[in-house]
């Protein structure tokens, strides 16, 4: 089968030599690797939950779900399952997809796999992103998305006529991705599922990676087929919150709209088997149409891109949306429309001074978001603020920043270990344990919850068991179990009969052991760091007093 004529083919190396046909019965094992630690990664609370990780990998099943039917497909979780020198043996092919954070595993896979035999394919943000390194550890590498491509790497995988490198250029039309493979999950093990609706984001951030590699021309599935997804989950059992992973779920609002109002009438006539929660921008609070069909179909939270109170960093970033309203105000309208608001703020802007770390506290203060990640500023391979810091000579080379709390991958306006100071700061008062829960009671207050909200129908069982885990685990052992009993005491006070809220806030009250734990962990870190950094050059010296500091 010839491939589509969208796709760039690299092939650096002799096809029949290194590349023989694998045949079409070919054994192909999917691998995820694991994270690092992060803020995201809910690590204290898996600590009390029967589950071992938060969400699955979508994109390995959608690919999954894109493979011939002759291949007998297994899929491994590095998060908890353990992959054998045997697992790698049975496999005619490993195929990998990660994203950058979880680059480190992903390399150690790839580099296991071919040490055994098993021939090696990578995708996914990662490879999208930094193609020219992942194809030295990979046999076959895919920038791009599968859904129009990969039968035909299927056939020249299997006849080998394989090559090494696939660029596919033109972003497919959604109408054609497949429903994912949900049932080679083992769903027992995640606390929520995730389905994606669209991908791209209209605007300009110039230092978002999802503009670069997704487009800024939003792509959607048609409800229709999202529904589709949702029977094949209820039909496998699932219960539980249902994640819809698009990076912004309202980039095409008009879409984002008929899928609720239709996700509504679904969830009426089957008793709203799934709770919902998506990520926007903040100009959602614009659409009040559209959050009450969010919030009708069963929308509990909304993850916003805030990311700073500072018209200069927004201005300078090309953030531009978050400059046509203020933003408290956009928040306060948000959650009185029935969403409980959680967000990202970044400190590390070209402008921002010493004060900047105050402002984003009062700003998360004011706004009760209780889920604030609070990070450091990166320059993301194949960002506009990537090439930006490379022309003017402040990117840092193979740095080996993982994550928004490491130091920036580039020379920062802000003397670093000023930066890393106040960071450091921030986290601890942000997540001091009263600090934390009276922003979390007051997050309770201001969300404006409906009668169309309903939480997840999980049984009684494993309800009572959580709540024993987390009055042990929290409630006696914990060095915040003072602050613990009081936000519980006062939030079954006040919402006894408001089972929404009580919902969400017994997730509030479990998460505390992780960000109040992690919090202190990553502050502690980053003093460490800002301890290690030389001190930076004299006045007189030939670097720029805010370049002088290195990581």
């Amino acid at each position: 089968m010839p491939l589509p004529s969208l796709t760039v083919l690299s092939n650096e190396r002799p096809v029949a030599a290194t590349f023989p046909p694998l045949g079409p019965n070919l054994n192909v094992l999917l691998v995820w690797p694991k994270f690092p630690p992060s803020f995201w990664g809910f690590e204290g609370v898996l600590e009390m939950l029967p589950e071992s990780a938060m969400t699955p990998p979508l994109g390995l099943i959608t690919v999954a779900a894109l493979c011939p039917p002759t291949w007998n497909l297994r899929l491994l979780d590095h998060a908890f399952d353990d992959i054998t020198d045997a697992d790698y043996q049975w496999a005619d092919l490993v195929m990998v997809s990660s994203m950058h954070a979880q680059r480190t595993d992903a390399l150690s896979i790839l580099r296991r796999a071919r040490s055994l035999g098993a021939r090696t394919f990578i995708g996914g943000p990662w490879a999208s992103s930094e193609p020219d390194v992942v194809a030295l550890e990979a046999d076959h590498v895919m920038v791009g998305e599968a859904e129009e491509v990969f039968a035909g790497i299927a056939q020249a995988l299997e006849d080998g006529s394989a090559h090494a490198v696939y660029h596919v250029i033109d972003k497919p039309d959604m109408s054609n991705s497949p429903i994912p493979r949900f049932d080679l999950l083992r769903r027992d093990k995640y606390t929520s599922m995730p389905v994606q609706f669209s991908r791209g984001c209209p605007f300009q951030c110039d230092f978002c990676d999802i503009i670069t590699i997704y487009g800024r021309k939003p792509r959607g599935k048609t409800s229709t087929q999202l529904i589709a997804e949702l029977d094949r989950l209820r039909e496998l059992g699932w219960r539980n919150e249902v994640f819809i992973v698009d990076d912004n779920f309202i980039g095409n609002s008009k879409n984002a709209l008929q899928l609720a109002k239709d996700l509504a009438v679904w969830g009426d006539k089957h008793n709203r088997p799934f709770s919902f929660y998506t990520e926007a921008s903040v100009d959602l609070a614009d659409r009040p149409e559209l959050m009450e069909a969010m919030v009708a179909a069963n929308f509990m939270y909304v993850f916003l891109g805030i990311e700073t109170p500072s018209s200069e960093a927004l201005k300078g970033s090309k953030k531009f949306q978050n400059l046509r309203k203020d933003n408290l105000e956009q928040v306060k309208i948000i959650q009185e429309n029935g969403l409980w608001v959680l967000a990202g703020f970044i400190v590390g802007f070209d402008s921002d001074d010493e004060t900047i770390f105050a402002r984003q506290k009062e700003f998360i203060e004011r706004t009760a978001i209780t889920w604030a990640m609070a990070g450091m500023l990166q320059a993301p391979p194949t960002t506009p603020l990537y090439d930006r810091m490379k022309s003017e000579g402040r990117l840092i080379e193979n740095s080996d920043s993982i994550s928004n709390f490491s130091a920036p991958n580039f020379r920062t306006a802000m003397p670093l270990p000023t930066l890393l100071h106040g960071l450091s700061g921030l986290l601890a008062d942000l997540y001091e344990p009263e600090t934390f829960f009276q922003r979390a009671f007051r997050s309770l207050e201001v969300w404006e919850t409906r009668k169309s909200q309903k939480a997840p129908n999980l049984p009684m069982s494993y309800n009572l068991k959580l709540l024993a885990s987390s009055m042990w685990t929290q409630g006696v052992k914990s060095d915040y179990r003072g602050a613990y009993w009081r936000f519980l005491g006062k939030m079954v006070s006040h919402y006894w009969n408001n089972d929404t809220k009580l919902w969400m806030g017994s997730m509030i009250l479990l998460s505390a052991h992780h960000f109040l734990i992690y919090a202190r962990q990553v502050a502690a870190e980053l003093e460490r760091d800002c301890a290690a950094i030389q001190p930076p050059a004299p006045a007189d010296s030939a670097t720029p007093t805010a370049m002088a500091v290195s990581v």
